[in-house]
């Protein structure tokens, strides 16, 4: 009943109608997963004050974006909320990694992205009006119970490349195509440019790292990562300098949509706020109208994530992120030991760090993105401290040993003649 009730709050967290806005649904659901979420830590207050402990600067991250309402332009009350939406999915997000191993957590959310991608498809069949794109932007294109072509996109990219993992993993192979397929025909029907990119960035990031482990010979992984590094310089290089040519025959420009004219027109909302931010929420909550170029954008967030993070809680709340993100990613293992659990983690933590280059992914969309982005940081630094905990103990036992031996050829030096005759006789007894 647990995992059920648990997949059924991740399921609120990926739909925009349960987790977005401050209606008095949106509110009642954030209560009752608050209210679950609570009566779940409350047995397991030690483990949970353990981990808070344990992760120092996230755990003052998530207390300062609570505390930034305290400065929010936003209306009191509105302001409350929005802190009550953000403490409902971050206790949830410690519910989580207190509750369940990493392997269980990865479980759960592949299991909820793969039902999503099940409810956008029936959408789409059933509900066409409400689950594809209609009026003047994007007509046409599907964005099911995501709300946006490119919500469904990014929701479409995490479950595709989980299945692939889970499909070389090498049990229910048959279940596992079935839903690659499926996340295909979503991103497809979507059209979102950054999510298929991301997808085949990401898709030939698991390849690379399932070949590397294969690899035996220390010489043959140290040309193969020399390659590699070299392929991706000159892809690099390529889109610099063929950038503008390969995005018009993609019917795109290198203002990424108009992404690059919003950033130059919320220049000066960071700058007023410079290092405190807005408050959580408070900016984009009014619907803004940002000016670029002559150009009106009535928005809801900058379409990046790092740009979103400055506006809401300024340039201290951005560079713990960031610190965060880079710590963690230095972390990061995928070693034989369950590998196919750590790829998927691995491979999710660096959609978060990527999309929120170009998209908003951590605060002001669902929810279900800064869940995950608490639930690796708090995986990881779990594990890396076993580690260095296996690694001290080891040492201690190795040391322990030379001394032991160290101690024993000593005394096997100072014997005595008497000694010697001693254990003779005593040696003489034993034979008989």
């Amino acid at each position: 009943m647990k995992t059920v009730l648990t997949v059924v709050g991740l399921l609120a967290f990926s739909i925009p109608y349960a987790c977005q806005g401050l209606s008095p649904r949106v509110i009642a659901i954030s209560l009752l997963i608050l209210l679950f979420s609570y009566l779940m830590l409350l047995p397991s207050l030690k483990p949970l004050i353990a981990t808070l402990a344990d992760n120092p600067l996230l755990t003052l991250l998530m207390m300062y974006i609570a505390a930034s309402c305290l400065w929010a332009e936003q209306e009191q009350t509105s302001s409350m909320l929005m802190v009550l939406k953000f403490v409902t999915f971050s206790t949830f997000g410690l519910y989580l990694v207190t509750h369940y191993t990493t392997q269980g957590c990865i479980r759960l959310l592949v299991i909820t992205l793969s039902i999503l991608s099940v409810l956008n498809l029936l959408a789409v069949v059933l509900v066409p009006s409400f689950a594809i794109h209609g009026g003047v932007e994007h007509t046409g294109l599907w964005k099911g119970i995501s709300g946006h072509k490119n919500t469904l996109g990014t929701l479409s990219l995490l479950c595709f490349v989980s299945h692939v993992i889970y499909f070389f993993r090498g049990t229910r192979k048959a279940l596992h195509v079935g839903f690659i397929l499926l996340n295909a025909l979503l991103l497809i029907k979507c059209q979102s440019t950054t999510s298929l990119l991301l997808t085949s960035s990401l898709f030939t990031f698991i390849l690379f790292i399932l070949l590397f482990k294969r690899i035996r010979s220390v010489a043959l992984r140290g040309f193969f990562i020399s390659s590699s590094c070299l392929l991706v310089l000159l892809g690099l290089v390529f889109a610099f300098i063929y950038g503008d040519a390969i995005a018009l025959e993609f019917g795109k420009t290198t203002t990424l949509t108009g992404r690059t004219e919003i950033w130059q027109g919320i220049a000066g909302a960071i700058d007023s706020h410079y290092w405190f931010g807005h408050g959580y929420g408070s900016f984009w909550a009014n619907r803004p109208s940002i000016y670029a170029n002559g150009i009106r954008f009535d928005l809801t967030s900058s379409h990046s994530g790092f740009r979103d993070l400055w506006i809401d809680i300024g340039l201290t709340g951005l560079l713990a992120t960031i610190t965060l993100a880079i710590t963690t990613l230095f972390k990061f293992r995928i070693g034989k030991t369950d590998m196919y659990t750590w790829l998927t983690a691995a491979v999710f933590f660096l959609f978060i760090v990527l999309n929120n280059i170009t998209d908003s992914r951590f605060l002001n969309s669902l929810a279900i993105y800064w869940i995950i982005f608490v639930v690796i940081v708090i995986k990881v630094q779990e594990r890396h401290r076993l580690t260095v905990a296996e690694k001290a103990n080891t040492k201690a036992i190795q040391h322990a040993s030379i001394t032991l031996g160290t101690t024993n050829r000593t005394a096997r030096k100072k014997r005595t003649p008497f000694s010697y005759a001693l254990n003779g006789v005593w040696n003489g007894v034993l034979g008989m």
